[in-house]
């Protein structure tokens, strides 16, 4: 056996998908679980002060069936790896944690780009925005809105293009699901760009909506309202007035501009 080896775990969000390989030539078992030996290699790992530079890539086989999962759903799930190297004396350490970023195809192999765990600890400056409407993500931390709260379960049965025929969207005025989301039965969400009584337009058509089409109608998925981020809306719509975050009042004319604001 080499002097040491690597363990390479990876984990899909909202599912129970565990992926475990080893670059060893036989089979690795840690924590009661089994890592298969494959042909896996990756590139060498970087301080940077630039943590979105400090990435690294993963190289497999053009047949493996995790890395073409992935390569189809398009990024729509958040996928982690954890790189475990193993000693002579058999001492297991974690070496290196990331998230995928993206996948890239070649002609003999696949390869997934991830970034370091440590880019989920970058801030931005200041965010907080001076603007009539409401400055606030819907169902975000400032509009503190629980999507479950107002999420209604409705069939698909019928579906062109990015249209499908959501059979309770028809129980709600037009135009109330747009700006919303609808989340598919394995949690992916999808941006709703139109709603004309049972027929939502999305944004687009998510890999795993393709899916459920593909196996046949009906079946289920969450409806969630959409906003306009208007004072009206949100007191209206959502009673969620006391949170709402723009500032309808500011002058059409800058007071500091020099003319008259009369």
């Amino acid at each position: 056996m080499a002097t040491q080896v690597e363990l390479y775990r990876f984990t899909e969000q909202d599912s129970d998908g565990v992926w475990t390989y080893t670059s060893a030539d036989s089979l690795q078992t840690f924590s009661s679980e089994e890592y298969e030996p494959i042909s896996i290699t990756r590139s060498g790992t970087e301080i940077k002060n630039d943590l979105a530079k400090a990435d690294l890539t993963i190289t497999l086989p053009l047949d493996n069936e995790m890395a073409l999962r992935w390569m189809k759903d398009n990024g729509e799930l958040l996928v982690g790896m954890v790189i475990l190297t193993k000693n002579k004396a058999g001492v297991i350490n974690v070496t290196w944690k990331g998230r995928l970023a993206s996948v890239v195809p070649g002609m003999a192999n696949i390869q997934l780009k991830f970034e370091s765990i440590f880019t989920s600890m970058r801030r931005p400056g200041l965010r907080a925005r001076y603007q009539r409407s409401c400055r606030y993500a819907l169902y975000g931390r400032g509009c503190r809105l629980d999507p479950e709260t107002f999420a209604l379960t409705s069939a698909v049965t019928a579906s062109s293009g990015r249209t499908l025929t959501c059979t309770a969207a028809a129980t709600k005025p037009n135009g109330f699901y747009i700006g919303g989301m609808l989340r598919s039965p394995n949690g992916v969400l999808s941006y709703v760009v139109d709603h004309v009584g049972a027929v939502l337009t999305l944004q687009r058509l998510s890999f795993s909506l393709q899916q459920e089409i593909d196996e046949g109608f009906p079946f289920n998925v969450k409806l969630y309202p959409g906003c306009d981020h208007s004072r009206d809306t949100c007191w209206d719509k959502f009673s969620n007035g006391l949170n709402y975050g723009g500032f309808d009042f500011i002058p059409v004319k800058n007071p500091t501009g020099g003319s008259s604001i009369v």
